[in-house]
């Protein structure tokens, strides 16, 4: 069983490894060898004995908004915390079911205005007003490489993904996005020589920015910019969430406000396997290691859930499939998942929950209500 564990911790675990690891944290005594295991990982010394572990994590969630730079701290109390709370919750379904979604459509928005409709499994040709093929989609990816327009001044085109669906867009350098559902990317048909690569953006990408010395690549969000050479990093910035965030996979960033420029002595220089979180309403940092697995599973078409609180899963199915989900059995809400999906349907994600948590739900057309049976 320690090398079921040790899978998990490195998310190599196969979905019906996961299931085994799930019916052995049945049993209490289990339960206090797993946390053991946890400890050692993380390579922490703590006596959990004498610890209100929920008393603690609320405690220090308070104090986390007030310090910017206690991450170290939070993160060893973060691993305490996966490591006790919501065991009983541990459940994984993996099925091979066509995914549900709603015909609605991806669509571009050319410099004139014009908006093109973008059909999957279609090849499309992107042509500007002079008639010049800036762009081609072809095979589920949208590619700008080698476009020959007017290198004078900037052509914008802006991509909008609806709800369960997602698309890859390769820019004209060569820099790969993989744009998940409901965001929007504003774009360059062209970068220009002597400027920055700037693009704007809401909603979640993983970014992979070709490498270009003399030209940082920037991403601007709503209050964020991140800046980049040559990197590979997820962002997660939907206008409607009170928290951005960016996860650093490999290179570096620099994180710094959207009315501010970039500087090594005052903007934030993320690490990889780091996620930077900025607290929009509260106007505050956070920066702690995590698993950027979990972070990049949905480019790979997966769900991964490490402990999650249902609140934020609803949030993510909402968004993957199209749905909008009413839940009325609050106390649901704050109980933690760990779960893998991939080609289940919403109805079947929803009954794996079940299993450990008794709650029923009604789906009518796109819309589902949660409540307590």
């Amino acid at each position: 069983m320690k090398k079921l564990i040790e899978k998990y911790l490195t998310n190599t675990i196969s979905s019906s490894e996961m299931m085994d690891l799930s019916d052995w944290l049945r049993k209490d005594e289990n339960k206090e060898t797993f946390k053991a295991h946890i400890l050692q990982y993380y390579d922490l010394n703590y006596a959990l004995q004498d610890v209100d572990v929920e008393s603690e994590y609320m405690t220090l969630m308070k104090s986390i908004s007030k310090q910017k730079n206690s991450y170290k701290k939070w993160y060893k109390w973060a691993a305490i915390f996966v490591g006790v709370i919501g065991l009983s919750s541990l459940y994984v379904l993996s099925t091979h079911n066509k995914v549900i979604t709603k015909d609605n459509e991806i669509t571009l928005k050319l410099e004139n205005g014009d908006v093109k409709i973008i059909r999957e499994n279609n090849n499309e040709r992107i042509i500007n007003e002079e008639g010049t093929i800036v762009g081609v989609y072809h095979d589920d990816k949208l590619e700008y490489k080698n476009t020959k327009v007017n290198d004078k001044e900037l052509v914008y085109n802006e991509l909008s993904i609806p709800y369960g669906k997602k698309l890859q867009l390769v820019l004209s350098d060569g820099t790969m996005v993989h744009l998940n559902a409901g965001s929007t990317l504003k774009y360059p048909v062209k970068f220009l020589k002597g400027k920055d690569r700037k693009v704007f953006f809401s909603g979640e990408a993983y970014f992979v920015i070709a490498k270009d010395k003399l030209h940082p690549f920037i991403v601007n969000t709503q209050d964020v910019n991140i800046q980049a050479l040559g990197t590979k990093f997820n962002v997660n910035s939907y206008r409607e969430d009170n928290e951005m965030n960016t996860v650093l996979v490999e290179g570096s960033v620099g994180l710094y406000k959207v009315d501010e420029k970039f500087d090594t002595n005052t903007s934030t220089v993320l690490q990889p396997g780091y996620k930077f979180t900025w607290d929009k309403s509260e106007e505050s940092i956070d920066v702690k290691e995590v698993d950027v697995s979990e972070y990049t599973a949905w480019t790979k078409g997966e769900l991964l859930f490490k402990m999650k609180p249902f609140s934020e899963i609803i949030k993510i199915l909402e968004r993957n499939y199209d749905v909008v989900i009413t839940n009325n059995y609050n106390s649901l809400n704050e109980k933690r998942f760990l779960a893998k999906f991939d080609t289940e349907t919403i109805e079947q994600i929803l009954i794996s929950f079940q299993s450990s948590e008794d709650f029923s739900f009604t789906i009518e057309e796109n819309r589902i209500t949660i409540n307590r049976r």
